[in-house]
């Protein structure tokens, strides 16, 4: 299993939310931003809105593993933070992949051979 880099820090998030390019999606909120670095990071956010901690924990459990298997499709070098929504805990596998590669298509990040 591929380790998945993690954005950690507030000032790291709050970059992405204010310089960084966007798309909304039903399931998701998917923000990209250059990072300089020749790797790509996550961060995942899902707030209270969307359910107890069960659910919020199973929905940052799923986006985690979407990352993971199409982090191969995606450029190198761009912060990622995915903002779960109601929907991401209870959409198919197949839907919430779907959104999250259209959305990646949409921003630029999407590797063309792919």
């Amino acid at each position: 299993m591929d380790k998945v880099i993690s954005l950690n820090r507030n000032g790291q998030f709050q970059r992405l939310y204010k310089k960084g390019k966007s798309i909304v999606a039903p399931s998701m909120v998917v923000y990209v931003k250059r990072n300089g670095l020749g790797f790509n990071r996550l961060g995942i956010t899902a707030s209270k809105k969307i359910g107890k901690a069960v659910v919020r924990n199973r929905a940052k459990r799923r986006i985690r593993e979407l990352y993971r298997l199409n982090l191969e499709r995606l450029k190198a070098g761009y912060d990622f933070v995915i903002v779960a929504r109601g929907k991401t805990a209870v959409v198919s596998h197949s839907v919430l992949s779907e959104a999250f590669l259209t959305a990646a298509d949409k921003l630029g990040v999407l590797n063309e051979q792919n």
